[in-house]
């Protein structure tokens, strides 16, 4: 039976009995789990209590602390802590009591010894070597918190039930993530000792298509309690899965996973990295097909893909929710959905993206690409937004704004995006939306007539910042001010590679030097990465350029 880290425990004690005098009581304990499982990292939890009677607790290990040893009669709470155990599994006892009854919870705690464990196809080993392979769903069964489990080329599909789920229902088979593990892949199929991963050549996927024919509600679920560590997916291809049409939910850990959120990937309450990995042809009968983060996740996506993914209803690529994402060197690409194709933030989610590409989405409402909600921000650095797409007359073309955002634009290029409603670049919609856009190119993109590449539905709007970028045709210099003369021409400055191109091009002269840009990092709110800010979409240094855009040149 798999190990599941519990972050907040219910115990319930009723109260039986026929009524009684005023002096006398009937007090019986019951336990709803007499065995509690807890990672090996140290960590503090709690255990909710009702009783008629005072009450004590009291353990038998060193390393469990009662924080709360006793209490009154009533609703209570008795938190204990665990240290962090680098030896074997380890288990102790808790007892709660009163004058006439006693429980005993037993609580386990998982190894915390170093282990690595190594996966193929067909493994029926123990895991120790790659010649004594096991399955994965072994692997994530044995391995505890700190683990890595290579994982061998082919197809895995899931065949265990995600907790609390349906054994009856194909849809709740997923790779249920529930410590803090890494999954290497992308090593040969017949790996031997000393085999190396390169999952370009050796494809490791894990695949909701499963063998009866039906589809998981997601091919991976992620529930790791949140922590210093993080889970960590590297080399892996995630495709296959198709978020159901039901909006039922299963509770872990006091979140609540829907079903109809996430066929690739869904992550609650987690630290996650995704390097170098692949969520494709992914579907959902509602929404977020790709990848969804929720209920306050820290994830971060490395040099990957999040592509072909759709969804019937909204978002197509990813979808952020109450959590913090950041994506670095990945393409978001041919994603399609209602609202928010690529990638939304909603609501109150910060989005950071370095040297991405979001193309080649298909939406059929708000946000053809980018699109953050309510009191979510944006931050786009060397971003590429090109040739999305949205019939719907709502508008949002490359990057859309609704209710109380904050996005930055910095040496980003936003073109060729094509939207039946405003705002082809850029649209912003109610409340007071803030617009940064620096040393940026937002121009040639297709809105209706009467609109613009960067546009407002509210006539009041606050007027966006801009400083060193092209909006329209328009050159804006480092204090803001329009260059008269200094016109930009899509078809003639900005080839096929957006790179820029032309004789007295504005988007050379005009665009913000290193140190300008320096001065930038250091008076924004925001956390920017230095690394990235001062280089382009290719690593190269921007010492020397004034170029505007995602190439230094």
């Amino acid at each position: 039976m798999s190990l599941k880290i519990i972050s907040a425990i219910v115990v319930t004690l009723a109260l039986l009995g026929c009524q009684k005098s005023p002096n006398q009581h009937d007090s019986k304990l019951f336990v709803r789990s007499e065995s509690l499982s807890v990672s090996n990292f140290s960590n503090e939890y709690s255990v909710e209590i009702l009783s008629n009677m005072p009450w004590e607790s009291e353990t038998d290990v060193e390393w469990i602390t009662i924080l709360d040893s006793e209490g009154e009669k009533g609703k209570s709470k008795i938190g204990f802590s665990v240290s962090e155990n680098n030896e074997d599994e380890r288990k102790g006892k808790i007892r709660i009591a009163n004058t006439e009854a006693s429980q005993v919870i037993q609580v386990v705690q998982e190894s915390g010894k170093s282990a690595e464990f190594y996966v193929k196809k067909d493994g029926k080993g123990k895991g120790t070597s790659w010649e004594d392979a096991t399955s994965l769903v072994n692997a994530l069964d044995l391995a505890s918190s700190g683990n890595t489990i290579h994982i061998a080329a082919g197809t895995y599909n899931p065949t265990e039930t995600i907790t609390g789920g349906d054994p009856a229902d194909d849809g709740d088979l997923t790779f249920e993530i529930s410590k803090y593990l890494t999954l290497k892949g992308g090593y040969p199929e017949n790996a031997q000792e000393g085999a190396t991963s390169d999952p370009k050549k050796h494809r490791t996927i894990l695949s909701g298509q499963l063998p009866s024919g039906n589809e998981t509600y997601h091919v991976v679920t992620i529930t790791a309690p949140k922590k210093e560590v993080d889970v960590i997916l590297d080399g892996l291809t995630i495709s296959g899965g198709n978020a159901s049409l039901s909006s039922t939910s299963i509770t872990i850990n006091n979140t609540k996973f829907r079903r109809d959120y996430g066929g690739g990937i869904i992550v609650g309450n987690s630290g996650v990295e995704i390097v170098n990995s692949e969520i494709i042809n992914n579907n959902s009968a509602k929404f977020a097909a790709g990848l969804y983060i929720f209920d306050e996740s820290n994830v971060a996506i490395r040099e990957s893909k999040i592509n072909d993914n759709h969804s019937d209803s909204n978002v197509g690529g990813i979808w952020v929710k109450s959590s913090t994402a950041y994506i670095y060197n990945t393409e978001i690409n041919g994603n399609s959905g209602g609202t928010a194709a690529a990638v939304h933030g909603y609501p109150d989610a910060t989005i950071y993206m370095y040297n991405s590409t979001m193309a080649d989405n298909k939406g059929r409402s708000y946000g053809a690409a980018f699109y953050v909600r309510k009191n979510s921000k944006g931050i786009l650095v060397n971003s590429l937004i090109t040739n999305n797409e949205s019939k719907s007359t709502n508008g949002g073309g490359g990057v859309m704004m609704y209710n109380n955002c904050e996005v930055d634009i910095i040496s980003t290029t936003i073109t060729d995006n094509k939207i039946a409603g405003p705002g082809g670049g850029v649209y912003r919609r109610k409340g007071t939306n803030t617009l940064n856009i620096y040393n940026s190119i937002i121009a040639g993109n297709e809105q209706k007539k009467s609109s613009s590449n960067v546009d407002t539905y509210e006539s009041n709007a606050q007027e966006p910042e801009i400083t060193s970028s092209i909006i329209d045709s328009n050159t804006f210099n480092l204090d803001g001010n329009q260059i008269t003369g200094a016109d930009f021409n899509t078809e003639e400055m900005l080839d096929s590679s957006f790179h820029l191109v032309g004789k007295n091009n504005p988007a050379r002269i005009y665009g913000m030097t290193v140190e300008s840009l320096k001065s930038l990092i250091n008076k924004s709110t925001l956390e920017l990465d230095s690394e990235y800010v001062l280089r382009d979409v290719n690593n190269d240094d921007r010492s020397g350029y004034k170029s505007m855009g995602i190439y230094a040149e």
